[in-house]
């Protein structure tokens, strides 16, 4: 039985999570619940296969095996293609590439653009060659001489 299902067990009482509280929670995540305990809310997770906690808005969130603090950089890897991105904000699931702004679907577990086209992280970059800016240039002497 993993962590989570540990833990969905361990805490019956199940609390919808507000709005600010939703916002709180790490974008790919898709399983979480509220609940009291000792008079504190407290907010549980499915992250992975791992259960992690937070105290509410404005609290670092845990994990709950081994109460260490996740870090940005685990959250933000659970993005695909996360080292391909500029300026992930693994709050909103939206990031840039290649100056566009670009938002991670969840469902199919991918990045698209705003006009939901999927991203293409391995077509050719843009950016030309030094060598291929020779080309051009030689080109449009060649060009300039035959007219």
């Amino acid at each position: 039985m993993s962590r989570w299902e540990t833990v969905r067990q361990t805490y019956p009482t199940k609390l919808e999570l507000t709005e600010p509280e939703t916002r709180h929670l790490p974008y790919t995540i898709t399983e979480s619940f509220a609940t009291n305990i000792q008079g504190s809310r407290i907010l549980f997770a499915k992250f992975g296969s791992e259960a992690i906690y937070s105290q509410g808005v404005g609290h670092t969130w845990k994990y709950e095996d081994g109460r260490e603090t996740v870090e940005e950089s685990h959250f933000k890897a659970s993005f695909v293609n996360y080292g391909l991105v500029d300026n992930l904000d693994y709050h909103t699931g939206t990031a840039e590439f290649w100056g566009k702004e670009i938002k991670y679907d969840r469902k199919n577990h991918r990045w698209t653009y705003l006009n939901n086209h999927p991203v293409n992280f391995h077509t050719p970059s843009k950016r030309n060659t030094l060598a291929e800016e020779e080309d051009t240039v030689q080109v449009e002497e060649l060009l300039e001489t035959t007219e």
